[in-house]
């Protein structure tokens, strides 16, 4: 069963809200009740699949295990104002790819007042990594990304679009004008201070006669008075702080006060609305709900985030200081007559491209954005037509993150969705060395997080290489990056070279890898005569049974990040690897090619590392691109959903040996391969052996994989195994003809990291 769409915030209304306190309330909308028009659209038009709500407080591991994907009806998140990297925190920690709807900056003349805090700044990049394309509101907010090298993005407006599900709608509001002048008209205002005048203008424009609803979103006190709370904020609102409204005699205001209307409902807003004609908004989303209730409308901006929404949907609009004197009916008509019979064909384009944007994440539209984008008319509406419920709320769950262990400490996080702070338990290759209960919160996690700093007891260490553990004492389930295996040497800093703007690399390696690199340890004369055997003897095997050889070595970090290392470290050509090709080149091999991706992985995509800093092995990205030169190889493209990565945090091993924190951030694919382990003799590294078969059998190919690797195709498996009709992956460097008797393979796979040359391997 396919899992459900997360989507944050609401479904466009608050149940029962009749029972809410007005400040709980509020706060459930994201503090202005505008915001429910975006989610109401998102989750009852734009979403055509199983689909949930979950607060902005949400529990990254529930979503992460019940959801497959995060979709984010965004607001005006980029404003200089607002810091959002808890929101960030925790649409990282899920893992998750993310659909970004309606994103939108906030300035009031020029881009260049948005100043991004670092937290906000963080999640655009998020979302730039984990969404294919993000639906961004208008032109000034494709500024902004521009700014912030966000590329991946198309603006398409808003979802609060696309509610009306009638693709006439713009004729409909043109035929209704031409019926005659407006008599009953909603306004829309922002009581803010800075527009009394403005505003005050359009409701004398508007005159008491006409005046239905006087439309509270915000403040808080807006939205108090409007449920006929008099006291509390909305008293102290009303004298101080609502703009026009405070200037006012107490008779007029208090006529005014008494037509303010608030909704926790998109649908009961909208059904409002048909009892006027018109709507005049300051507030963007005030005057576009009454343009999808089939009204005439106009938006009348004064910042640039209601003018490119405005612009981009199709709405009539004008900006505040151009507004004329007792003008604004007549700009109303003017728009309206002007707007509505071209609205229609934009709103038809912007639906097609959003369901298009929708299909490149894997997402089907909705129903009714499906017939918009076509130009079709809805059904008739059933009695029993109803929006799907709430989710019910999660049990209580732990989870948390292993950060850091060495042969001293091991530490990390964990959290809760409940407050008793919970236990955790450490173990070193299956002992427990300690349960504890944390002490130290972690807020920058979350409201219930706290951090563990377990000592490490030295009867504890009793080898070099240990698997470490952390898990929940309650539950038992682990931490996120547990289990993980390390080495625990008392000398592992010294294995450590340090590098140029912090890139570690390796030394005092048993394989003396910088002794490799700068062409002080090439392959002796005999080591090459037994790398000639062996290809002479594996090319001879796999030729007389029409299979193929492919022997991929691993780059050495070293090389492929020269410029990085210390300036009295120089990378040779005289080093073993130029050897192997040389010698490769000079035999007659039939069936088997020698692939070293040094080049690719030196170009690799500026956004993403080949190799991490604190890490000996490639990237998942860097797999990747040794993967496309197999491919290259064996005349078969990858599948363009292995090029789409996003970041989170991984282990890094030499970061690891230093003794502090052992993750650093690292791109990984966006989608997880497919492949299904058949069998594995559970032997730790060398000698073992796994069985595969894809997940999805249509869509491999027929081939028989045998493989043989080392750390590195660890990276390369999944893929691999997902791709074959069958995978046999083993742990080492030689190979008898035995296994392939056995296995009978069609492709032969042998990787080897670079700086594991210096040992010939065997055949036989």
């Amino acid at each position: 069963m396919t899992k459900p769409i997360a989507v944050l915030g609401t479904a466009g209304s608050l149940p029962s809200s009749f029972a809410w306190t007005t400040a709980t309330a509020f706060e459930a909308t994201g503090a202005n009740t505008g915001n429910l028009a975006f989610q109401y659209a998102t989750f009852n038009r734009v979403l055509g699949e199983a689909r949930l709500t979950v607060p902005f407080a949400f529990d990254p591991a529930a979503v992460k295990e019940h959801c497959r994907l995060l979709c984010i009806p965004a607001a005006n998140f980029l404003y200089s104002g607002f810091d959002l990297g808890s929101l960030a925190d925790r649409l990282e920690a899920t893992g998750l790819p993310l659909l970004v709807l309606g994103l939108g900056a906030q300035a009031f003349k020029d881009v260049s007042e948005v100043k991004l805090k670092p937290g906000t700044e963080r999640l655009l990049h998020l979302f730039r990594e984990r969404c294919t394309r993000i639906m961004v509101r208008g032109r000034h907010t494709a500024a902004v990304l521009e700014r912030s090298a966000v590329h991946n993005f198309e603006v398409l407006g808003c979802p609060s679009n696309f509610i009306n599900p009638d693709p006439a709608l713009g004729e409909s509001i043109a035929a209704r004008w031409r019926a005659g002048p407006p008599r009953r008209i909603a306004f829309a205002p922002t009581f803010y201070p800075f527009n009394a005048p403005v505003e005050r203008a359009i409701l004398a424009a508007i005159g008491p006669a006409r005046l239905t609803d006087l439309v509270a979103q915000d403040p808080l006190g807006a939205v108090a008075l409007a449920r006929g709370e008099e006291d509390g904020p909305g008293g102290a609102w009303l004298t101080e702080r609502a703009g026009f409204l405070s200037q006012m005699p107490p008779t007029e205001r208090g006529m005014l006060v008494r037509r303010l209307r608030a909704w926790f409902s998109a649908e009961a807003w909208i059904e409002a609305y048909r009892r006027s004609d018109a709507v005049i908004g300051t507030r963007i989303h005030g005057a576009a709900l009454g343009w999808q209730a089939g009204r005439g409308a106009l938006v009348v901006g004064y910042d640039l985030r209601t003018e490119e929404l405005a612009e981009t949907m199709g709405l009539p609009f004008v900006k505040a200081s151009a507004l004329p004197d007792a003008g604004a009916l007549a700009t109303l008509s003017d728009g309206v007559e002007a707007m509505a019979p071209a609205y229609d064909a934009r709103r038809r384009d912007l639906a097609a491209r959003l369901v298009a944007l929708l299909g490149e994440h894997g997402v089907a539209p909705g129903a009714v954005l499906a017939r918009l984008a076509a130009g079709v008319a809805p059904p008739k509406p059933t009695a029993d037509a109803s929006a799907p419920a709430d989710p019910a709320p999660e049990p209580p769950r732990h989870w948390g993150f292993l950060e850091q262990y060495n042969r001293r400490r091991v530490a990390g996080w964990i959290a809760s969705n409940g407050t008793e702070v919970p236990r955790v338990t450490v173990r070193f290759d299956g002992r427990e060395i300690a349960t504890v209960r944390p002490t130290v919160a972690r807020p920058d996690i979350g409201r219930n997080a706290w951090a563990f700093d377990v000592r490490v007891p030295a009867d504890a260490v009793t080898r070099d290489v240990v698997r470490v553990e952390a898990l929940s004492a309650d539950t038992g389930a682990p931490l996120r990056n547990s289990p993980v295996v390390t080495s625990v040497a008392a000398n592992d800093a010294d294995k450590v070279l340090k590098g140029r703007e912090g890139f570690l690399f390796l030394r005092n390696d048993s394989n003396g890898v910088l002794d490799q690199v700068t062409g002080r340890r090439p392959l002796s004369p005999a080591e090459l005569d037994r790398w000639e055997a062996f290809f002479r003897d594996l090319d001879g095997a796999a030729a007389s049974r029409e299979a193929r050889v492919v022997y991929l070595v691993a780059p050495n970090k070293e090389c492929v990040l020269a410029e990085h290392l210390p300036d009295d470290v120089t990378v040779s050509e005289a080093r073993p690897v130029r050897q192997i090709q040389a010698l490769a080149a000079r035999m007659d091999l039939r069936a088997t090619r020698v692939i070293y991706p040094l080049e690719a992985l030196r170009r690799a995509d500026a956004r993403f590392p080949a190799y991490p800093k604190g890490d000996s092995h490639w990237s998942e990205y860097g797999a990747a691109l040794a993967l496309r030169a197999l491919w290259e190889a064996l005349g078969g493209p990858p599948d363009s959903a292995e090029e789409e990565f996003r970041t989170e945090f991984r282990n890094a091993d030499l970061l690891s040996k230093l003794g502090g924190a052992c993750i650093e951030q690292q791109p990984v694919l966006t989608r997880r391969p497919v492949a299904v382990l058949e069998h594995d003799n559970g032997v730790l590294n060398t000698g073992r052996r796994r069985v595969l078969r894809p997940g999805r059998a249509a869509e491999a190919r027929p081939e028989r994989l045998l493989m043989l690797h080392d750390s590195f195709g660890e990276w390369l498996i999944p893929s691999l195994a997902e791709r074959f009709a069958s995978t046999v992956a083993i742990w080492g460097a030689s190979l008898g003809p035995e296994v392939l008797e056995e296995v009978s393979p069609d492709i032969i796979l042998l990787e080897r990291a670079e700086r594991f040359l210096v040992v010939p391997p065997r055949f036989g």
